[in-house]
């Protein structure tokens, strides 16, 4: 698909709001998302109330059941005509996306996206196009779609002086770890298990490696704090090296092993990871099972705010879309407040603990202390050591690892510690 033409923008107008008939929808995406929009809006008493003028996709000899009703075309120069009141963009990507939506704003259509990787390297620009245009922006269903929280923000300025968040942001590597941990299964076999169910995509990488959960973080760092970060910013690991063996070490320090997003921020400056971390039973998160997703905020004269259910799915997420769509309409709230995206934020790394498993029974503790790193607690058992240590700079950690590594002779496992507080 290519990219949409300057033709296009020759079209631009100003929208006068949507009229009292039908709400008339480009959908921008007719995949499994989008799919389910359209079902959603043809079974559902919205049916009356929301009409779909056109609906781009990448293949338009692919069957879709779901939108059979849907006048479909492959032309992105194409995918505005129609006179849409409001656009939904479940394309996925960047391009043609970025340009679409671009488009939309400044021609004042209103517009709703699931789109995090959108989000993450354009969300600034977009914000700023939508400010400037007085054009409602909705993307509660890029981060934890079957959460709505987002925008209960929004209409809250003092709720909304969020300093910090941590979270379980993929339903996809949160089931695997899961399913390792319970069952101690290897991870290519839950991987499997995890795309039989429906919960991973044919091609799982994203979600493995960590992208997909660094460009939710990255829309959860512009939402709440105004600043532009970007996911080649931050720390990310993948789980594809976890076993059971780390899994069942964890469960031995009164813990386990998830799949998390951190972030804190202050004065312009944050530190943040994505990866597989050692999280406390005593931590909220820890909780988090299966493909469940949750996020904790933390706000400075509330504590700590959690938000937690179902991550993501086709209906699910077509059901928040719209949610979003019908506030547009409906004018429950003002559009999208004008937010800072020109600021940028340096990253640093974290200052955490570290969870480290040694595949031999060393006196660990005395050879992490004499390393300077201070050991919090330390097990040794069925042959291997496990420690955690209390919190220092990577760059130390990472040289103490060096270190341990070449006295002991092996690999040694090492993940961070998600601190409670």
């Amino acid at each position: 698909m290519s990219t949409v033409v300057e033709a296009v923008r020759a079209k631009a107008r100003v929208r006068t709001g949507p009229r009292s008939a039908a709400v008339r929808i480009a959908l921008l995406g007719v995949g499994h998302v989008g799919g389910a929009v359209a079902a959603l809006l043809r079974t559902n008493p919205l049916a009356g109330r929301f009409t779909i003028t056109s609906g781009l996709v990448r293949d338009i000899t692919r069957s879709r059941p779901n939108a059979a009703h849907v006048s479909l075309t492959c032309d992105p120069a194409a995918a505005l005509d129609g006179d849409p009141d409001l656009v939904i963009e479940v394309l996925g990507g960047l391009e043609p996306a970025r340009t679409l939506v671009m488009n939309a704003i400044e021609r004042r259509i209103p517009v709703v996206t699931a789109n995090k990787s959108l989000l993450a390297a354009h969300g600034g620009e977009l914000l700023a196009a939508a400010a400037r245009y007085g054009v409602p922006f909705r993307y509660e269903a890029a981060v934890l779609a079957g959460v709505p929280f987002l925008g209960t923000f929004d209409r809250r300025p003092l709720a909304r002086a969020i300093t910090g968040a941590s979270g379980i942001v993929n339903g996809t590597t949160n089931f695997i770890l899961s399913k390792m941990s319970v069952e101690g299964t290897r991870f290519n076999a839950a991987l499997h298990e995890a795309q039989q169910c429906g919960y991973a995509e044919p091609d799982p990488s994203n979600d493995i490696n960590g992208t997909d959960a660094a460009e939710k973080l990255c829309v959860l760092m512009r939402h709440f704090c105004g600043s532009s970060v970007f996911p080649a910013q931050l720390e990310r690991v993948g789980i594809e090296t976890i076993s059971p063996e780390d899994l069942r070490a964890a469960r031995e320090l009164g813990g386990a092993l998830k799949p998390v997003v951190h972030a804190q921020w202050n004065a312009g400056e944050c530190s943040a990871f994505t990866g597989p971390a050692f999280v406390p039973n005593s931590h909220p998160l820890s909780r988090i099972d299966g493909v469940q997703n949750a996020v904790l905020l933390r706000n400075a004269s509330r504590g700590n705010l959690l938000f937690a259910g179902p991550g993501a799915g086709p209906d699910v997420t077509a059901a928040t879309l719209l949610d979003d769509a019908i506030e547009i309409v409906e004018e429950c709230r003002p559009a999208q407040p004008a937010v800072e995206t020109t600021r940028s934020m340096f990253v640093k790394p974290a200052e955490t603990g570290w969870f480290v498993r040694i595949p031999h029974a060393l006196d660990e503790r005395d050879r992490l202390s004499l390393l300077g790193i201070a050991v919090q607690r330390a097990v040794v058992k069925a042959g291997q050591s496990v420690v955690l240590t209390h919190s220092c700079e990577r760059e130390q950690f990472s040289s103490a690892l060096r270190e341990l590594e070449r006295r002991a002779g092996c690999a040694v496992s090492a993940l961070r510690v998600l601190c409670e507080n």
